[in-house]
């Protein structure tokens, strides 16, 4: 059975020293809700704007399309087939100078 990313980890290589991380992923959770929280109201004007606009009927029945997508069955097996797959992979972006690698474990 396949399982989430517990870890991120992460190295920043400059051109003096290197700086090294390692953060358990349960502890963006809350990062994440604080920010929905926050842009919820950014997001709020922005539906209103959407509403108040001609492409209203457009753009609804896209909305209602993925939000059934997302909230069905196969939507969320598939989301979580895609969380859970995540697991090895690896960003590694290097320059002359620096360097940046991450890698979910």
């Amino acid at each position: 059975m396949k399982r989430p990313p517990l870890l991120l980890r992460m190295k920043i290589r400059g051109e003096k020293r290197m700086i090294g991380c390692w953060l358990p992923l349960f502890l963006l959770l809350p990062l994440v809700l604080a920010l929905l929280i926050v842009l919820s109201p950014l997001i709020l004007i922005a539906a209103i704007v959407l509403w108040r606009s001609g492409r209203r009927r457009q753009q609804l029945s896209t909305a209602r399309t993925i939000l059934g997508i997302l909230c069905s069955p196969r939507g969320v097996r598939g989301t979580l087939d895609l969380l859970c797959s995540t697991p090895g992979l690896l960003f590694d972006v290097s320059d002359s100078e620096k360097r940046v690698h991450i890698s979910l474990i």
